[in-house]
């Protein structure tokens, strides 16, 4: 019987308090991929190029489910993505400058910042990201899978009314990001699993953004550490913190692992 499971990044893979992989999720990730029934997937809010927080895992996952599914990958090859509508990310853009706060625009293979602010830099070092090209006018002349507001996470609500066109996250500290409407986690994950024809889904998540992953799927795991009732609600198995090996134990109860 083939298993497909897809794994979160930040908050699940990743510990962004700490910015480590802990060792036992490592040791779990490189023991599943001996299994040949089971295929590995990466599914993140994270592009291309910011997945440098887990090196040492990247060759374990078959599928790179990016920037919130907007970007799919298998192994190196890009199968789909839907970019953003350039109006959107112009508006986005100047009401964020009227609010005061910067913006990242997501590439497929490239990020860069609208400005380089105390609230970016933070941002930045929480994901362990560097610091990319500075442009206000990136959208201008890219294509823009999503954007990034940095902002306090008690403004997502505005932003969600503001553009309730598009599909609007808020992040576990602080800032939101944007998508085109159909984009989400859980609709590429389910054109991959009919690519596959894969007899089960399993996903792991902690963040906002991991809802329609773990509702699509035939078992779904929440961290311990996600600050969101209603994920942990949705969830078939609410496992322990990251920092007190979470995701290796899930993955030893659900008897993946032996």
């Amino acid at each position: 019987m083939k298993t497909m499971l897809f794994f979160d990044v930040d908050g699940t893979l990743f510990d962004n308090k700490n910015l480590k992989v802990w060792e036992s999720t490592t040791k779990a990730i490189k023991a599943l991929a001996q299994n040949k029934d089971y295929i590995l997937g990466l599914a993140t809010g994270r592009s291309y190029s910011q997945l440098n927080a887990i090196t040492e895992l990247l060759p374990y996952f078959s599928y790179k489910v990016l920037i919130n599914g907007a970007t799919v990958y298998h192994n190196e090859e890009f199968l789909f993505g839907k970019s953003m509508n350039k109006e959107d990310t112009e508006q986005i853009f100047k009401y964020a400058q009227t609010r005061g706060f910067g913006v990242a625009y997501i590439g497929a293979k490239e990020f860069a910042i609208s400005d380089l602010t105390d609230a970016s830099t933070a941002s930045l070092r929480d994901y362990d990201l560097r610091i990319p090209k500075i442009d206000p006018f990136y959208h201008h002349y890219n294509d823009i899978y999503q954007m990034w507001v940095f902002c306090p996470r008690k403004e997502y609500l505005t932003f969600k009314e503001k553009f309730s066109h598009l599909t609007v996250y808020p992040w576990t500290t602080d800032g939101v990001d944007l998508t085109s409407k159909e984009v989400n986690k859980g609709v590429a994950i389910s054109n991959i699993r009919q690519l596959e024809q894969v007899d089960k889904l399993i996903s792991f998540g902690d963040g906002a953004n991991d809802l329609e992953m773990l509702q699509g799927s035939d078992i779904s795991v929440c961290m311990g550490n996600s600050q969101y009732d209603f994920l942990k609600k949705a969830a078939t198995y609410v496992t322990a913190r990251i920092d007190e090996d979470g995701l290796s134990k899930a993955i030893y109860h659900l008897g993946l692992l032996k």
